[in-house]
């Protein structure tokens, strides 16, 4: 059982959590929900989430996760995130985000606010005009910068100047700031004059009991089978699946018997659509959209897994999930190096290759590659590392650390 170690006389003193991911989804579910989970046997944590599913989830599902929190003691107050481009329903939810949180306050005068990215944080200036509360602010990236990056938002855009006003305002009212890199917490300390000892490192979690190497089977790579290839999560957005793509023709074209297996949303017809255009449609490969519990038994089936991200100033926060998942099933990984976290991970302790997805495969890199998928102890790095870095008690017990120093 995972432990906070509070102190006595600070157990079950009052956190406001307020996300808008909702954790009836899976990003909600594994890094919001399974922290609380364990931070509340300590705290008196009230939970204000944004359902993005509310009205297709199972009643019975919904029944589920409500009794969940009832066993837990989290109080969990669900609001229904209107879906929509009208504005209407962007009215309904900014109103939401305002509303819920004064009235949460005005009842309960919760000590510490924690908020999990900007949207949240709309509420706090009003809120510090009527309460008293310390504020952690949990970036979970640059915002505003990544739908600049990713979503085509003008950097002169309205919308782009009012949350970086946001961002500014937030980073100077927070009492401790969350981010997931080494690299972004530097920018923060030296672009908005935050104290060191007020930004906190917490990366991304990977709970073992669902992701683990207990069933690799997969012995190192040898070419007379298959290499398989993973690939997990979105094709667009922040990823170039091309470039990803042009990696495996790279390896293809050495000789490799190669299968492709993506684990995605993404239909498999878009997919072979990704495939005729790079000329390898008769690549073996698979497209499976899975449940979140049952992707490291296939995690497991992968001599590596792989992607490309698009170059853009967000990523200095960025840390994927994917990276802790795949490691924590023994998985090395081949990326791109997108900050100076991966970068350091990557070359330090030997679980994975950076690669420049835009050039073609060089002679040292097609090398470096044969090394770590021939290598008998890459498996054990990976897992090692994973469980040192992004472990979910490991996590726990740095949030716990966070709220004891604000009470």
């Amino acid at each position: 059982m995972l432990k906070t170690q509070a102190g006595k006389n600070q157990a079950k003193r009052k956190i406001l959590y307020i996300s808008y991911d909702g954790i009836l989804e899976p990003l909600g579910h594994s890094q919001v929900l399974k922290y609380i989970a364990f931070l509340s046997k300590d705290f008196n944590v009230t939970l204000i989430s944004f359902e993005k599913v509310y009205n297709s989830i199972d009643k019975r599902e919904l029944l589920e996760m409500q009794q969940y929190c009832l066993q837990e003691k989290i109080n969990w107050k669900p609001r229904r995130y209107h879906q929509g481009l009208s504005l209407i329903s962007h009215f309904v939810n900014f109103f939401s985000i305002f509303y819920t949180p004064f009235i949460e306050m005005l009842k309960n005068r919760h000590q510490i606010i924690h908020i999990r990215s900007y949207m949240p944080g709309l509420g706090m200036p009003l809120l510090k005009i009527f309460f008293n509360f310390k504020l952690v602010f949990d970036i979970r990236g640059f915002w505003a910068d990544e739908k600049v990056d990713r979503l085509g938002w003008s950097n002169n855009s309205l919308k782009y100047k009012f949350f970086k006003a946001l961002e500014i305002k937030l980073f100077k009212q927070a009492d401790i700031v969350v981010t997931l890199t080494e690299s972004s917490k530097e920018f923060i300390r030296d672009k908005f004059k935050k104290l060191s000892n007020s930004i906190r490192v917490i990366r991304t979690c990977v709970d073992f009991s669902e992701f683990n190497a207990d069933k690799r089977a997969i012995r190192p790579y040898d070419f007379n089978r298959k290499l398989v290839i993973g690939y997990l999560g979105s094709i667009d957005t922040a990823y170039d699946f091309n470039l990803f793509l042009k990696l495996v023709k790279d390896l293809d074209s050495r000789g490799l018997k190669i299968k492709l297996k993506i684990l995605s949303k993404t239909t498999p017809e878009i997919v072979m659509q990704y495939l005729k255009e790079n000329n390898l449609s008769y690549l073996e490969h698979e497209v499976l959209f899975l449940k979140r519990h049952e992707l490291s038994k296939v995690i497991n089936q992968f001599d590596l897994l792989g992607f490309a991200l698009k170059p853009s100033f967000s990523l200095i926060a960025s840390m994927p999930t994917k990276i802790a998942e795949s490691l924590a099933c023994g998985t090395p990984i081949i990326c791109n190096n997108f900050n100076d976290d991966i970068k350091d991970m990557i070359e330090m302790n030997k679980i994975g290759v950076l690669h420049d997805f835009s050039q073609n495969l060089r002679q040292e890199n097609y090398e470096e590659i044969l090394s770590i998928i021939q290598d008998d102890g890459a498996s054990e790095r990976c897992c090692k590392f994973s469980k040192e870095n992004f472990s979910l008690e490991l996590g726990v017990r740095q949030y716990a650390d966070i709220y004891n120093s604000l009470l």
